[in-house]
Parts: C-alpha cells; sequence; structure tokens
C-alpha cells in the first residue's frame, strides 16, 4: 500500500500465503490488478472473506527449487525406521511427546528440523532426503515429497494422512495443510499404523515425480510473468487517498485491539507480580518459622517427663495454649459431663482428636512427632515441656501456635 500510495500510476500483484494474523489480510485498491492464492482452498476463503471477485483471483501454488533440491531418495520397502518434524511449529510439548511415542511405538526415530525446535538447518536439502517420513505442511512438506519422503501433514491438535496419489489433488488444494479438513484425528500410536499401512513405495515415487513436475520453481516463475504482462496491460486509474486512507483505518483499529491487549495484559501481568511478592514473602515468613522449629527440636535431647501431671495441667493452663470457652463451644458434650475443659483434653480431647484451641492442627503435629503418640503426651504438655528446657521468653510458643504446628 505505501508503494501504491507513492506510485500511484503503477499497477501491482498481492500475494496471499496465509490469512490468520492481520499481516496477511489482502488490502483493498483498485490497482491491485489480481491477487494471487496458493491453494484453492484459500482461494474461495478470498473470495468468501474479502469480496473479491472471482476473475482477481489466481492460484500459484507453493513451489520447491528442484535444482536446489536436486536429490531424491528412492522409496524404500519397510519397515521404516526415520522420521522428520520438518519446519511446523507451535506444537506443544506435550503433543510433541504424543508424536515420539507414536513413532517409538512402531520402532522410528523421530528427528526434528526448526528454529521452534532449536535446530534450524539452512539446508534442508541435504538431509531430506535421509528420512523415510516427513510430518511437515505447505512449502516444508512439497520440500520433502520432492526429496522422496513419505509425507504426512499435520498441525497442533490435528493430524492429517499420508499423502498418495489417491488424495494428491484434495492434499494440493488445501496446501497440503489439514487446517481445511473436517476431521478430528489425533496423533497417536494408531493412527501413525494406518498412515504406515497406507504406505507403498511404488505410490511415494510417482508422488515425488508428480510434485517436482507441477510445484516446481519454474513453473512458478512463468505463471507470476504472465500475471505481471497481465496486470501491466491492465487499465490503471488514479485513486486518489480514499483507498489508501480505509486500509490506514483498518491498521488503527486493529493497533487499537492490540494496544488493549497489551494494557490489558501489563494490568494482569503487574498483578502477578504483586501475588508473587505476597507469596514469597509468606514463603519465607514460614520458613524462618521451620528453621526456628527444627533449631530447637535438634538440640532437645530429652524432655522432662518425671514432673507431677498435676504440674504440667497449671502449666499448660498459664500459657494460654489452650482455649477453654472455644473448646467448650466445639464440644458441647464436655459441659453436660460436667467435666474441666483441660481435664478432658488432657485425659479424653486429644487422643479422641479434639482441637485445644482454634487454629491448631493436632493432626499435622503428630505427623511431625510421631514419636508423641507413642509416649502418651499430647501436643500441649509437649510444648510446655520444650519450653521448660530453655528460657521461657526464647520458647517458640507464639511461633508454633500461629502456623497451626
Amino acid at each position: 500500500m505505501t508503494a501504491l500510495a507513492r506510485y500511484p500510476d503503477t499497477p501491482a500483484i498481492y500475494v496471499c500465503n496465509g490469512t490468520r494474523p492481520w499481516v496477511e489480510r489482502p488490502p483493498r485498491h483498485h490497482n491491485i490488478k489480481q491477487y494471487v492464492a496458493i491453494s484453492g482452498k484459500m482461494a474461495t476463503y478470498l473470495a468468501t472473506h474479502y469480496s473479491l471477485a472471482k476473475n482477481r483471483i489466481s492460484i500459484i501454488p507453493n513451489f520447491v527449487d528442484t535444482q536446489r533440491f536436486s536429490r531424491a531418495r528412492k522409496p524404500i520397502s519397510k519397515p521404516l525406521r526415520r522420521a522428520v518434524l520438518f519446519g511446523q511449529n507451535g506444537f506443544s510439548p506435550d503433543e510433541q511427546t504424543s508424536l515420539e511415542h507414536a513413532c517409538h511405538a512402531h520402532g522410528i526415530s523421530l528427528d526434528k528440523i526448526g528454529g521452534a525446535y532449536g535446530n534450524p538447518n539452512p539446508n534442508p536439502e541435504l538431509d531430506l532426503p535421509d528420512y523415510d517420513i516427513a510430518f511437515a505442511i505447505g512449502r516444508c512438506a512439497i520440500e520433502a515429497m520432492a526429496s522422496g519422503c513419505a509425507t504426512i501433514p499435520i498441525v497442533p491438535a490435528l493430524a492429517g494422512e499420508l499423502v498418495t496419489t489417491t488424495n494428491f489433488e484434495d492434499w494440493a488444494n488445501c496446501n497440503f495443510s489439514p487446517r481445511y479438513f473436517t476431521t478430528s484425528e489425533q496423533v497417536s500410536a494408531d493412527w501413525l499404523a494406518r498412515q504406515l499401512d497406507a504406505y507403498h513405495p511404488e505410490d511415494i515415487g510417482r508422488v515425488t515425480a508428480d510434485v517436482r513436475a507441477r510445484f516446481s520453481i519454474d513453473r512458478a516463475i512463468d505463471d507470476l510473468q504472465s500475471l505481471y504482462r497481465f496486470a501491466m496491460n491492465a487499465p490503471v486509474r488514479r485513486a486518489g487517498k480514499r483507498s489508501v486512507a480505509r486500509y490506514l483505518e483498518m491498521l488503527a483499529r486493529e493497533a487499537d485491539e492490540q494496544w488493549e491487549s497489551v494494557a490489558l495484559h501489563e494490568m494482569k501481568e503487574r498483578r502477578q507480580e504483586r501475588r508473587i511478592e505476597q507469596l514469597e514473602r509468606a514463603l519465607e515468613k514460614s520458613l524462618m518459622r521451620n528453621r526456628t522449629l527444627v533449631d530447637y527440636l535438634a538440640t532437645v535431647a530429652d524432655l522432662p517427663l518425671d514432673n507431677e501431671a498435676a504440674d504440667w495441667k497449671n502449666a499448660i493452663a498459664l500459657s494460654g495454649l489452650f482455649d477453654p470457652d472455644w473448646y467448650m463451644a466445639q464440644n458441647p458434650d464436655v459441659g453436660k459431663q460436667d467435666l474441666d475443659p483441660l481435664d478432658h483434653y488432657l485425659a479424653h480431647g486429644a487422643r479422641g482428636g479434639l482441637e485445644p484451641a482454634a487454629g491448631f492442627d493436632s493432626e499435622r503435629f503428630y505427623a511431625v512427632h510421631p514419636k508423641l503418640r507413642d509416649l502418651d503426651i499430647t501436643p500441649l504438655e509437649y510444648l510446655v515441656r520444650l519450653a521448660a528446657v530453655f528460657d521461657p521468653a526464647e520458647a517458640p510458643h507464639a511461633e508454633l501456635t500461629d502456623d497451626g504446628a
């Protein structure tokens, strides 16, 4: 559109290589004389979604430089042993693993070529002929077939069929991509088994020959030059600024949507950062409490066990670790028995799994100190005995009760 604005008397053609991102949408301008689609399905899409007249759309498929890809392997008989995932990106780690497992189930090793896999290859023509099977779409599929590979188009979440002479025209009409197919086939060992069953060396050889003849770069250049001559002979009219203005309006809408998306993403990112900081502070606090407890427990050899039970009961009552009102509210039957709440807890409640106060977690406590069950010592007794070993001012009562341990 910039070139057409700069050269208002010059005709143009526009080649569509895709339709999904906005940068691939065909611009509208009177002096674009032909729109080129790379497959029949794409031509139909352009005519339907962008209201382009069918006589303004030509089809020139993706192509392969057969001089560069000069070596084509001779199809071999089964079993097939080497496969490559070539060029296609967007596969999740789980999807890649599924493909690896499917190949492994049939004794096939899988390599990956492409920037998406950390393995960019500027000269795939040297390596593709060494593979029996290629998983690829679009131009990559064409290059793989031209190299003699049995080619199976797959995209994320959708697996296609082996390209054969029987389904070749259907695949060519879709730029060798299963996106246009209405199928729910998924990558699996059973799916791959069906593709291997469809493999016949002679048929794959005919596919390779057909691709090298029909999808060569020489044929594409001839077709493009023919379109150039058509465009140069077509009448050109000054479209003024209206066409460019419409295009800029479209860009502005796209920019607004992306700006809102970016702003929303940044807001979510800031919230996540704040949440992460909160969690990190909470984690550090928890780790400090745990380290304090571990340090204390590591230095305790034997707790005093020979004191009178009444003394330990008084110590528990004075410690504040036991909440009689809360205990009675949670266990109303204790009041009916006319028992002292703390006596009930020490004699029956602790063994029955009753908690001494809000926020206390006896199960977690016994999980950390399983030997206390064998000693028949309640958690509160243990804590006050622990405090007796150390200076009460340093005993970790508060830290212990804060986290429910």
